[in-house]
């Protein structure tokens, strides 16, 4: 990875670049590549990075060496973030339509099934897709997320209003510009913990060079308040509703701070396993190898893929 060139992140060769047309998005991705092309009889993984991250986020758990047994593994950009489309000129984020993406990216992908793999926001969108399609996701697994902050239903009328002031009042989410790469990465760890190596990862999918300097490549409209959050009776009705096998795995530095609530929501789940690992909300960055040895526990009682 080459994080003073953004716009042309340099890779390991194990890892191919991608697009997907769905929807009428044209996503990108990335993929490991082995010396086999064919990738029949191995487990196929979909992973769905968190907000204003990128495709980028699973690079170590792609190329570390403590290897991932038997998978093929694809790591999309989300619309709106790395090297894939906007959301259009009139599309607004919402997770439950962009988890409805994600059986649409395994049909383009020539998957019958597969495991989906999701860090926070995007675990959030993978809890949507496997309760919307369960005979295509054989297995959920949740790192850092147990599904999205909840507001009760008195406070809607409020949030309508916060949601269009940030649509009117567009220019206070242009990007900012930087002189350089390195000042971009600042700015990342000044506003999340995590380690420098990670965020230089994603800043590098994440950064376009324009007019001498560098901007932000992710959609401003990721970062307007949303009209509409669900209640804590909505994600509860979710959680009961995933019939896959489900590995949840947090942080003890994460973002997740209410452990009565996250006690509640796990016993929600019908069949799970829960982890806790040392480090911060990007620990599957951090820390690859532990989250290796869960998830190939994880696939190893779960059915061998078939096609």
């Amino acid at each position: 990875m080459n994080p003073t060139c953004p716009d042309y992140p340099n890779y390991p060769e194990t890892v191919n670049e991608l697009k997907i047309d769905v929807a009428g998005y044209t996503l990108a991705a990335l993929r490991t590549q082995t010396s086999d092309p064919d990738t029949t009889g191995r487990h196929k993984l979909l992973c769905v990075h968190g907000w204003l991250d990128n495709a980028a986020s699973f690079i170590p758990l792609m190329t570390c060496t403590a290897s991932m047994q038997n998978a093929d593994i694809v790591a999309i950009d989300l619309p709106g973030h790395g090297y894939s489309t906007t959301l259009g000129e009139t599309g607004y984020p919402n997770f439950l339509e962009l988890g409805l993406l994600l059986p649409q990216i395994v049909s383009a992908l020539g998957w019958q099934q597969c495991h989906l793999i999701g860090h926070s926001l995007g675990a959030n969108l993978a809890l949507a897709a496997a309760v919307a399609a369960p005979q295509v996701f054989t297995s959920l697994v949740m790192l850092e997320s147990l599904g999205p902050p909840v507001e009760t239903s008195d406070k809607l009328p409020a949030r309508l209003q916060k949601a269009l002031h940030d649509r009117v009042d567009t220019k206070r989410f242009e990007s900012r510009r930087f002189e350089h790469p390195g000042a971009a990465v600042s700015a990342r760890l000044a506003a999340t913990r995590m380690s420098k190596k990670a965020a230089e990862l994603i800043i590098a999918r994440q950064l376009e060079s324009r007019d001498g300097g560098y901007v932000w490549r992710f959609d401003p409209r990721f970062r307007y308040a949303s009209p509409f959050y669900l209640t804590e009776a909505h994600v509860e009705s979710l959680l009961q509703s995933v019939e896959q096998p489900t590995l949840v795995v947090l942080a003890d530095n994460g973002i997740l701070s209410d452990k009565h609530l996250m006690e509640k929501r796990l016993g929600k789940l019908r069949e799970h396993t829960v982890s806790t690992l040392s480090g911060n909300h990007h620990m599957h960055m951090d820390a690859p190898e532990e989250i290796i040895r869960l998830l190939n526990d994880h696939l190893s009682q779960q059915p061998s893929p078939s096609g």
